[in-house]
Protein backbone atom coordinates (compact mmCIF):
# COMPACT_ATOMS: atom_id res chain seq x y z
CA UNK A 1 0.00 0.00 0.00
CA UNK A 2 1.51 3.53 -0.77
CA UNK A 3 2.19 5.65 2.31
CA UNK A 4 0.29 9.12 1.81
CA UNK A 5 2.35 12.03 3.37
CA UNK A 6 -0.54 14.40 3.48
CA UNK A 7 0.69 17.30 5.02
CA UNK A 8 4.19 16.13 5.25
CA UNK A 9 4.84 15.51 1.51
CA UNK A 10 4.13 17.96 -1.62
CA UNK A 11 3.38 16.94 -4.70
CA UNK A 12 5.04 17.39 -8.32
CA UNK A 13 5.22 21.18 -9.17
CA UNK A 14 3.34 22.49 -6.38
CA UNK A 15 4.70 26.36 -5.63
CA UNK A 16 7.99 25.04 -7.42
CA UNK A 17 7.93 28.83 -8.84
CA UNK A 18 8.38 30.24 -5.62
CA UNK A 19 12.48 29.14 -5.87
CA UNK A 20 14.89 30.24 -7.86
CA UNK A 21 18.04 27.77 -7.59
CA UNK A 22 21.35 27.80 -8.58
CA UNK A 23 21.29 23.65 -9.34
CA UNK A 24 24.02 20.84 -10.15
CA UNK A 25 22.41 18.51 -13.02
CA UNK A 26 22.68 15.21 -11.80
CA UNK A 27 24.94 13.26 -14.21
CA UNK A 28 23.84 11.31 -17.32
CA UNK A 29 24.88 7.57 -15.83
CA UNK A 30 23.20 7.74 -12.71
CA UNK A 31 20.07 9.30 -14.55
CA UNK A 32 20.04 6.95 -17.15
CA UNK A 33 20.36 3.73 -14.49
CA UNK A 34 17.47 5.48 -12.82
CA UNK A 35 15.56 5.49 -16.24
CA UNK A 36 15.94 1.62 -16.25
CA UNK A 37 15.09 1.03 -12.34
CA UNK A 38 11.98 2.98 -13.13
CA UNK A 39 11.05 1.46 -16.50
CA UNK A 40 11.28 -2.18 -14.59
CA UNK A 41 9.04 -1.16 -11.80
CA UNK A 42 6.69 0.78 -13.38
CA UNK A 43 7.48 3.90 -12.05
CA UNK A 44 8.24 7.36 -13.48
CA UNK A 45 11.40 9.72 -12.88
CA UNK A 46 10.33 13.17 -12.25
CA UNK A 47 13.04 15.98 -12.30
CA UNK A 48 14.23 18.20 -9.14
CA UNK A 49 13.50 20.85 -9.47
CA UNK A 50 12.21 20.90 -13.07
CA UNK A 51 9.31 18.96 -12.79
CA UNK A 52 9.23 18.61 -8.24
CA UNK A 53 9.94 21.35 -6.12
CA UNK A 54 12.17 18.86 -3.73
CA UNK A 55 12.17 18.25 0.21
CA UNK A 56 9.41 20.83 2.26
CA UNK A 57 12.46 21.28 4.85
CA UNK A 58 15.47 23.28 5.14
CA UNK A 59 17.87 21.28 7.23
CA UNK A 60 17.98 17.60 7.98
CA UNK A 61 18.25 18.31 11.76
CA UNK A 62 15.13 16.88 13.63
CA UNK A 63 13.72 14.32 15.93
CA UNK A 64 11.37 13.05 13.65
CA UNK A 65 12.41 9.60 12.43
CA UNK A 66 15.77 9.89 14.05
CA UNK A 67 16.84 12.79 11.39
CA UNK A 68 19.74 13.84 14.04
CA UNK A 69 23.32 12.99 12.65
CA UNK A 70 25.69 13.10 15.39
CA UNK A 71 28.90 10.85 16.16
CA UNK A 72 31.97 10.98 18.49
CA UNK A 73 30.97 14.49 20.13
CA UNK A 74 29.46 15.93 16.98
CA UNK A 75 26.42 16.70 15.34
CA UNK A 76 26.30 17.44 11.14
CA UNK A 77 23.43 19.47 9.61
CA UNK A 78 23.16 19.71 6.11
CA UNK A 79 21.06 22.56 4.29
CA UNK A 80 19.14 21.70 1.90
CA UNK A 81 18.23 25.36 1.20
CA UNK A 82 19.75 28.46 2.10
CA UNK A 83 20.23 29.10 5.83
CA UNK A 84 20.32 32.58 5.34
CA UNK A 85 16.82 32.57 4.04
CA UNK A 86 15.17 30.19 6.97
CA UNK A 87 12.48 32.33 8.79
CA UNK A 88 13.49 33.33 12.03
CA UNK A 89 10.99 32.03 13.70
CA UNK A 90 10.68 28.47 12.41
CA UNK A 91 11.04 26.12 14.98
CA UNK A 92 14.05 23.54 12.72
CA UNK A 93 13.63 20.49 14.82
CA UNK A 94 9.65 20.75 13.27
CA UNK A 95 11.59 19.30 10.04
CA UNK A 96 8.80 19.97 7.28
CA UNK A 97 7.69 23.48 6.65
CA UNK A 98 4.64 22.99 3.95
CA UNK A 99 2.95 25.83 2.09
CA UNK A 100 -0.02 27.74 2.99
CA UNK A 101 -2.10 30.52 3.06
CA UNK A 102 0.44 32.34 5.22
CA UNK A 103 2.97 31.21 2.90
CA UNK A 104 5.68 29.29 0.21
CA UNK A 105 7.33 27.37 3.33
CA UNK A 106 10.00 26.30 2.39
CA UNK A 107 9.55 26.35 -1.22
CA UNK A 108 10.28 30.19 -0.49
CA UNK A 109 14.31 29.51 -0.18
CA UNK A 110 16.45 28.54 -2.74
CA UNK A 111 17.32 24.73 -3.56
CA UNK A 112 20.71 24.06 -2.93
CA UNK A 113 20.84 20.14 -4.13
CA UNK A 114 19.36 18.66 -7.89
CA UNK A 115 18.44 15.04 -8.25
CA UNK A 116 15.18 13.30 -9.42
CA UNK A 117 11.93 11.34 -7.47
CA UNK A 118 10.95 7.79 -8.80
CA UNK A 119 6.92 7.12 -7.94
CA UNK A 120 4.25 5.26 -9.17
CA UNK A 121 2.64 7.09 -12.30
CA UNK A 122 -1.26 7.01 -11.10
CA UNK A 123 -0.21 7.43 -7.26
CA UNK A 124 -2.54 9.65 -5.55
CA UNK A 125 -2.06 13.06 -4.62
CA UNK A 126 0.24 13.30 -1.50
CA UNK A 127 1.71 9.68 -1.67
CA UNK A 128 5.88 9.68 -0.56
CA UNK A 129 7.80 8.65 -3.70
CA UNK A 130 9.22 5.39 -4.22
CA UNK A 131 12.99 6.81 -3.90
CA UNK A 132 14.77 10.55 -4.22
CA UNK A 133 17.86 11.11 -5.36
CA UNK A 134 19.81 14.64 -4.47
CA UNK A 135 23.47 15.48 -5.74
CA UNK A 136 24.33 19.01 -4.93
CA UNK A 137 28.27 20.73 -5.39
CA UNK A 138 27.76 23.52 -2.56
CA UNK A 139 25.66 22.25 0.24
CA UNK A 140 25.93 23.73 3.43
CA UNK A 141 26.85 21.74 6.71
CA UNK A 142 27.25 23.08 9.82
CA UNK A 143 28.56 21.19 12.44
CA UNK A 144 27.90 21.76 16.15
CA UNK A 145 28.58 20.22 19.78
CA UNK A 146 26.47 17.26 20.31
CA UNK A 147 26.23 18.36 23.91
CA UNK A 148 25.43 22.06 23.77
CA UNK A 149 22.04 21.15 20.62
CA UNK A 150 21.08 18.77 23.31
CA UNK A 151 21.20 22.03 25.47
CA UNK A 152 19.52 24.19 23.14
CA UNK A 153 16.49 21.26 22.24
CA UNK A 154 15.46 20.53 25.87
CA UNK A 155 12.70 23.36 25.42
CA UNK A 156 11.53 21.66 21.86
CA UNK A 157 12.42 24.84 19.73
CA UNK A 158 15.89 25.56 18.04
CA UNK A 159 15.94 28.35 15.59
CA UNK A 160 18.85 28.88 13.20
CA UNK A 161 19.62 31.70 14.95
CA UNK A 162 19.81 29.61 17.96
CA UNK A 163 21.70 27.21 16.00
CA UNK A 164 23.83 29.61 15.23
CA UNK A 165 24.91 30.74 18.58
CA UNK A 166 26.43 27.20 18.97
CA UNK A 167 29.29 28.38 17.38
CA UNK A 168 28.58 25.70 14.60
CA UNK A 169 32.05 24.75 12.21
CA UNK A 170 30.68 26.04 8.56
CA UNK A 171 31.52 24.49 5.38
CA UNK A 172 30.61 23.99 1.66
CA UNK A 173 30.10 20.43 0.31
CA UNK A 174 31.65 20.60 -2.98
CA UNK A 175 30.59 16.60 -3.41
CA UNK A 176 27.13 15.39 -1.77
CA UNK A 177 25.07 12.90 -2.45
CA UNK A 178 21.58 11.37 -0.81
CA UNK A 179 19.75 8.40 -1.52
CA UNK A 180 15.63 8.93 0.16
CA UNK A 181 13.40 5.82 0.26
CA UNK A 182 11.05 8.16 2.66
CA UNK A 183 8.22 5.24 3.09
CA UNK A 184 7.87 2.93 6.03
CA UNK A 185 8.76 -0.35 5.32
CA UNK A 186 11.86 0.55 3.37
CA UNK A 187 12.76 3.73 4.63
CA UNK A 188 16.55 4.61 3.82
CA UNK A 189 18.62 7.99 4.69
CA UNK A 190 22.23 7.35 3.04
CA UNK A 191 24.28 10.69 2.25
CA UNK A 192 27.92 11.10 1.56
CA UNK A 193 29.47 14.47 1.42
CA UNK A 194 32.78 15.77 1.60
CA UNK A 195 34.07 19.71 1.47
CA UNK A 196 35.65 22.51 2.74
CA UNK A 197 35.68 24.16 6.12
CA UNK A 198 35.54 28.11 6.62
CA UNK A 199 38.78 27.67 8.57
CA UNK A 200 40.40 25.64 5.64
CA UNK A 201 40.21 22.05 7.06
CA UNK A 202 38.44 19.78 4.91
CA UNK A 203 35.57 17.54 6.45
CA UNK A 204 33.63 14.53 5.03
CA UNK A 205 30.53 13.00 6.26
CA UNK A 206 28.52 9.58 5.82
CA UNK A 207 25.51 8.33 7.11
CA UNK A 208 23.72 5.02 6.29
CA UNK A 209 20.29 4.84 8.32
CA UNK A 210 17.88 2.33 7.38
CA UNK A 211 14.30 2.00 9.10
CA UNK A 212 15.21 4.92 11.17
CA UNK A 213 18.21 3.39 12.71
CA UNK A 214 21.64 4.09 12.11
CA UNK A 215 23.93 1.39 11.39
CA UNK A 216 26.88 3.54 10.59
CA UNK A 217 28.30 7.09 10.35
CA UNK A 218 31.45 9.48 10.18
CA UNK A 219 32.15 12.86 11.05
CA UNK A 220 35.75 13.36 10.03
CA UNK A 221 37.86 16.77 10.10
CA UNK A 222 41.43 17.32 8.62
Amino acid sequence: MLRKASVLFIPMLLLASCAEPQLTDVGAPEADAAALFAAGQGLVRKAIPAEDPGPPFYARVSPITNQLHQTDGWLAVPFYRSPECIPADFNLLELFHIPGTTGPGAFGCPLLTSGFLLIEPDAPLGTFPRQVVLTGGGVQFWFVRWVDFQEAMKDGVVTIAELEALHPLKGTASNFHETLRPRDGEHLVAITARGMLEDGRSFQFQVNQPEYVTKSIRIRFR
